[in-house]
């Protein structure tokens, strides 16, 4: 049994406080899992997802694992590939041994093997003024700046966690390539490649959707039932989680992506798959039997959640789920498997209605998604730049002017060419 972290009841820190508490269970408004599913059909009967087979599925596309490239080790900046880079958690650290030996002092000394992936680019490109790396730095500084502190969670997993979701493959090998001067050889290795798509659908994809809110709370306070007090901190509601995971991954095959903690920090993971059983949210025995994990409200006498039950709940089940994520790894020349994974343990009730249809839920587990989102399905990263070129580019050739020209008035907005990232993953993949 979890203990709670506030010794008061409900009434006295509502009393406390004047933020907004929600009575029932029922995903509010913007909490809606439809908009995962493109106008497509869904099922929502807890009794039609056992009977179709969804309480497992996974994804159609390769969900690799990668980094999250953190601000305080310079975003793309980082040298991940010189063992002379202290890859500290301090970001001024980092930021000085950058300074201390500038990129132009590594080519050089011939050390482009361990320029990092955004010095790579700006040679690639010819840019002299290595644009694109110091606004990987200037991020930092703007941090540092406005906070005082660069905090070590902050990065791009939401640009990871959407070219992997959206379908983006998994670089293969290394890439050699010229720059577009002649001069240089450049060997893209497969976690530069990952580098660039992350960055790339970071800063310049379209729109997204999202079901469910952020929690911006350092502390979050609770009732003695360990239930957030905040509407915006009651993270997604189950109905909306279940009914996304089984519909969109289960039935449709595609992944959407999950902040999976609670609180303040963000930590973008798109989800690979899933796997669920029951329990009896009267005895919390577990079970693979549906019929035996379904309760009637009216023998929920114990129910810790009753006050918060909606009026049209006659059934609530328990569920176990098991979410499947990729791997969180640090970036090395030799980076291992791409199909390492972890998983998430969520466990939480369903409330139905006298037909079992799924109206709602309340989380057990401290293990939640915070909010879910996505892309529509015609949704791409690309710039403006890439749009005024018509050239291609063939890889064995050095880099076009063209492709120079405009990558460098992206790498001006801190953006990278789709056309160069693409490029590149393309030929890692045909290899």
């Amino acid at each position: 049994m979890i203990k709670p972290i506030l010794n008061l009841t409900v009434s006295s820190l509502m009393a406390m406080s004047t933020i907004s508490v929600t009575p029932f269970s029922e995903p509010a408004r913007d909490d809606d899992f439809k908009i995962f599913l493109d106008n497509q059909s869904y099922v929502a009967n807890i009794f039609s997802l056992q009977s179709t087979r969804l309480t497992q599925g996974h994804s159609q596309y390769e969900i690799w694992a990668g980094s999250y490239w953190p601000i305080h080790q310079g975003l793309l900046g980082q040298r991940y590939a010189d063992p002379d880079f202290p890859k500290s958690k301090d970001y001024l650290t980092n930021y000085n041994d950058y300074l201390l030996r500038p990129s132009e002092l590594l080519v050089i000394a011939g050390s482009i093997n361990r320029l990092s992936p955004a010095e790579k680019y700006d040679l690639l490109v010819g840019d002299s003024n290595w644009t694109l790396t110091k606004a990987m730095w200037a991020r930092g500084q703007k941090t540092l700046q406005q906070y005082g502190y660069v905090p070590t969670w902050t990065g791009i997993c939401h640009g990871w966690s959407a070219a992997a979701h959206m379908g983006v493959k998994a670089p293969r090998q290394s890439v050699v390539v010229t720059d577009v001067t002649g001069h240089y050889t450049i060997e893209f290795y497969k976690q530069d490649i990952k580098a660039l798509m992350s960055y790339l659908w970071a800063e310049s994809s379209t729109d997204s959707i999202q079901a469910g809110n952020r929690c911006r709370q350092d502390v979050v306070l609770k009732d003695q039932y360990q239930r957030p007090m905040d509407v915006s901190c009651l993270d997604s509601n189950p109905m909306s989680w279940h009914l996304g995971v089984t519909n969109r991954i289960g039935m449709y095959q595609k992944s959407f992506v999950m902040d999976s903690t609670t609180g303040s920090e963000v930590w973008n993971f798109a989800v690979k798959g899933y796997d669920y059983s029951y329990f009896n949210p009267r005895t919390f025995e577990t079970t693979h039997s549906l019929k035996a994990a379904l309760e009637p409200v009216e023998n929920m006498t114990a129910d810790k959640f009753k006050n918060y039950r909606s009026p049209r709940t006659k059934y609530i089940v328990g569920v176990v789920m098991d979410a499947f994520i990729p791997s969180l790894v640090t970036p090395a020349v030799n980076e291992g498997r791409n199909d390492r994974t972890k998983s998430y343990n969520f466990v939480y009730d369903l409330e139905l209605d006298e037909s079992y249809n799924i109206i709602g839920g309340e989380w057990h587990s401290h293990a939640r998604p915070d909010f879910i989102w996505s892309y529509g399905a015609t949704g791409r990263a690309m710039t403006t730049e890439d749009l005024a070129l018509s050239e291609s580019w063939d890889l064995d050739n050095r880099l076009p002017d063209s492709y120079a020209a405009r990558a460098i008035e992206a790498s001006q907005k801190g953006k990278v060419l789709s056309r160069i990232a693409e490029a590149l993953l393309n030929e890692s993949v045909n290899e």
